[in-house]
């Protein structure tokens, strides 16, 4: 975009046209498939903006909400997908229900062969993915809430989308709805600016202020969470980094879990305790595509690949002091020691060989 709309001291706010446009959407849904000229005459006939906008911003708003999908569009939380599909009465996913081609979970076959739902779906309770974001701390505090699938559009981008519109940000500016609709989102100041729509930094300096990292991280997901001591509030953010390890999922844009980025604001050994939570969570994701995977891609493309991250993870549990146990070595490969068991079986790499080297 070449420029930014500031409204005057009579206007709207972006922030005031968004809620507005919410609200109307909500209480008349064919307004979705309306001209932007009957939404804007919508917004006055029905009294959702009092003060006179300009057609040009609110088609600026209406164009954000398009490319923002759920959840930062959402005048309420969306549920997590499984919820939709889930039969209380039988006790399992309704029947004839697939979901293989909505989720992704470990071990799942590749998109091109044949899918079944895994029994862990379809035969017992589900665990929303989505309460993460109502109730973060609570959720990584306790591993049984722990959900062992991530919904893209309810879960993903709605949180990256409130954490988005939660910052607090002195100007209410079209951009910083803009970034906030972009997915993955960018959360480096170098991320933003690769984006195309990025033609004069200045423009964009509201939204740069606020990121908490300067290279080029994109989140996946984004999670708060705050603790309130007296006077004193402490934030932990949290985020799931989006990383394009082959040039397959450069050239298709398909992110796959990388590493867990986070930014704390205070003090208080509450807030480690849930980040080393998160860390455990986040870890069983690592390595899965969430868009479809390339032909015989799995956690790891190879033996090769798997042993030498084992024998890096090794070296640097040595490197730190401490004693190499399969428990110390599975948490810089950001799982738990039964999966990686798993991984040494699978590849036929003996233990006591790399434990010794």
């Amino acid at each position: 975009m070449s420029s930014e709309h500031l409204p005057t001291e009579d206007e709207p706010t972006p922030r005031q046209i968004l809620l507005a446009l919410q609200k109307a959407l909500q209480d008349n849904s064919s307004l979705k498939r309306a001209s932007d000229e009957e939404v804007i005459r919508q917004l006055s006939v029905g009294g959702y903006l009092k003060a006179k906008v300009k057609p040009s911003l609110v088609a600026d708003m209406l164009e954000i909400m398009r490319v923002g999908g759920l959840g930062l569009r959402s005048p309420v939380l969306q549920p997590c997908s499984l919820e939709e599909f889930w039969d209380a009465d039988a006790g399992r996913v309704s029947g004839g229900v697939d979901l293989g081609l909505n989720l992704e979970w470990r071990g799942a076959p590749d998109l091109y062969e044949e899918r079944a739902v895994p029994k862990k779906f379809s035969n017992t309770i589900t665990l929303p993915c989505t309460d993460l974001i109502s109730a973060a701390e609570a959720v990584l505090r306790n591993k049984e809430r722990w959900p062992t699938h991530l919904c893209e559009a309810e879960f993903m981008s709605q949180s990256t989308g409130l954490w988005a519109e939660a910052q607090p940000f002195v100007v209410d500016s079209v951009n910083v709805h803009r970034w906030a609709s972009m997915y993955p989102l960018p959360i480096g100041q170098w991320a933003l600016m690769e984006y195309q729509e990025i033609n004069d930094v200045l423009e964009w300096s509201e939204v740069l202020h606020v990121l908490p990292f300067e290279g080029d991280e994109e989140a996946m997901w984004a999670l708060r969470v705050e603790r309130t001591e007296g006077t004193v509030v402490h934030v932990l953010d949290l985020f799931g980094l989006a990383e394009y390890p082959t040039e397959w999922h450069q050239a298709y844009e398909v992110p796959v879990a990388g590493e867990l980025a986070f930014s704390v604001r205070g003090k208080g050994r509450s807030l480690i305790e849930i980040l080393e939570s998160a860390e455990r969570w986040w870890g069983q994701f690592r390595g899965l595509t969430f868009r479809g995977r390339p032909p015989g891609s799995g956690t790891w493309a190879s033996c090769e690949e798997f042993e030498d991250a084992l024998r890096q993870a090794v070296t640097k549990v040595r490197s730190e002091g401490g004693k190499v146990t399969q428990e110390s070595v599975a948490l810089h490969l950001y799982t738990d020691d039964r999966q990686l068991r798993d991984w040494m079986k699978r590849f036929k790499v003996e233990w006591a060989e790399v434990r010794n080297s």
